[in-house]
C-alpha cells in the first residue's frame, strides 16, 4: 500500500506520493496508474501527480498529467509537494529537482483566513528557446497566430515548460477551449504542445489569467500559467519585472512577480498549498485494475478507500474562495 495526499493550488487539486516512476513494473502500469488515479468518474480524480523520492539530499520529483503523460513540473503541484518536504523536514526553505531544474519553495505566510502558503522560485524564463514553442518563430512576441485566433496576439515562453499567452479584454471561456484544442490538435505548429493561457488586466497590479493546459485541459489554475502570464505581462510592458502582481484565476489567487538577475527574470509565486486528505491505496491493484463503461475504475479496494480529511484546511480556504469568486462576478468574469 502506499499513501497518496490530495492537495491544491488555486483549487488545482494534485496527488503528492512518495513512489517513483521505478516502482512500477512498467511504463504502461505507471501511466495507467496515473490516468485511474485522476479520473474522475473513479474513487478519486484530479489534476495529476507528484512521485517524489526524499531520500536524497535533494529530493527528487516527477510530474504526470492526468492523460498519464509527463511534464517537466507543475506549478501548483510543486507548492504542495514543497509544503509537504518543508513539514516533513522542519525546514523553512528546501530545494526540490523536478525534471531537469532545480527548484526553491520557501513557506509562506498563512493568510488571515488560516490559508498556508508557498513561495515558489522558478527557473529563468525564456522567450528565445532552443526549441520554439511555435514551430520556425522565435522568439514569438506579440505574434499574430490566425489559426487560432484572427485577432489576438500571443508571446511564447518556456518556464520550462511550453506557454503561450494572449492580451484580452474580456474573458470567453469557450474561445479558450476552442483555441487551446487547436493548440493540441496542431502538432506541426506547436510540436511540443503548449500551455494557452488568456491575460485579462483588472487593475494596475491585479489581473485574471485562465489557462487550458497540454495534457490536462482546462483546470482551476495552472502555476506555471500564472508564472509565465506574468512575465509575459512585464515583456510586453505592462509592469515593471519586480513589481508585485495579484493573478486571480477561477480557482484562487497567487501573487507573483519578477526577480532580476544577469539580464534574466526569475518568476517567483507565492499562494496556497492546502490539503484535502489522505487516503491508502495499492499502487498495482489501481493500476492493472479494469473500467466500467462508464469509465470508472473496479475490481480494487481503491473504490472505497477511506479518506482522512483536513476539514480546517478545507473550510479556511473555501473563505478565500469565495472572496475571489465575488472579485471575479464583479469584473464579469464567469467561469465553469
Amino acid at each position: 500500500m502506499a499513501e497518496i495526499l490530495n492537495a491544491h493550488g488555486s483549487l488545482n487539486d494534485i496527488f503528492v506520493t512518495e513512489l517513483a516512476p521505478g516502482d512500477f513494473a512498467s511504463d504502461t502500469d505507471l501511466r495507467a496508474f496515473v490516468r485511474r488515479l485522476c479520473d474522475r468518474r473513479g474513487p478519486f480524480g484530479g489534476d495529476g501527480v507528484y512521485f517524489y523520492d526524499a531520500s536524497r539530499a535533494v529530493p527528487e520529483a516527477w510530474f504526470f498529467n492526468p492523460d498519464g503523460s509527463a511534464a517537466e513540473f507543475c506549478g501548483n503541484g510543486m507548492r504542495c509537494l514543497g509544503r509537504v518536504l518543508l513539514d516533513r523536514r522542519g525546514a523553512e526553505t528546501a530545494e526540490i529537482r523536478s525534471g531537469t531544474r532545480d527548484y526553491t519553495v520557501r513557506r509562506g505566510a498563512t493568510t488571515p483566513e488560516g490559508v498556508h502558503q508557498v513561495r515558489l522560485e522558478h527557473p529563468a524564463v525564456d522567450f528565445d528557446p532552443g526549441v520554439p514553442v511555435v514551430a520556425g518563430r522565435s522568439p514569438a512576441v506579440r505574434a499574430r497566430l490566425p489559426e487560432l485566433d484572427p485577432a489576438l496576439a500571443f508571446t511564447a515562453v518556456t518556464i520550462p515548460n511550453p506557454h503561450l499567452v494572449a492580451l484580452i479584454d474580456k474573458y470567453v471561456e469557450s474561445d479558450l477551449v476552442a483555441m487551446g484544442e487547436q493548440v493540441a490538435a496542431r502538432r506541426e505548429t506547436f510540436p511540443a504542445g503548449a500551455n494557452l493561457s488568456v491575460l485579462l488586466s483588472l487593475a494596475p497590479d491585479e489581473v485574471f489569467v485562465r489557462t487550458f493546459e497540454r495534457g490536462a485541459g482546462l483546470t482551476a489554475s495552472c502555476g506555471s500559467g500564472m508564472a509565465a502570464a506574468r512575465a509575459v505581462y512585464s515583456r510586453i510592458g505592462r509592469a515593471d519585472p519586480e513589481r508585485d502582481v495579484l493573478i486571480r484565476n477561477a480557482g484562487g489567487m497567487a501573487t507573483a512577480s519578477l526577480r532580476v538577475r544577469d539580464g534574466q527574470w526569475f518568476p517567483v509565486l507565492e499562494g496556497n498549498a492546502t490539503f484535502v486528505y489522505r487516503a491508502d491505496v495499492d499502487p498495482a491493484a489501481l493500476a492493472t485494475t479494469r473500467a466500467t463503461t462508464s469509465g470508472a475504475a473496479r475490481g480494487t479496494a481503491s473504490e472505497t478507500a477511506d479518506r482522512e480529511p483536513y476539514p480546517d484546511e478545507i473550510r479556511a480556504y473555501s473563505v478565500l474562495d469565495e472572496q475571489n469568486t465575488t472579485r471575479l462576478r464583479a469584473a464579469g468574469i464567469e467561469t465553469a
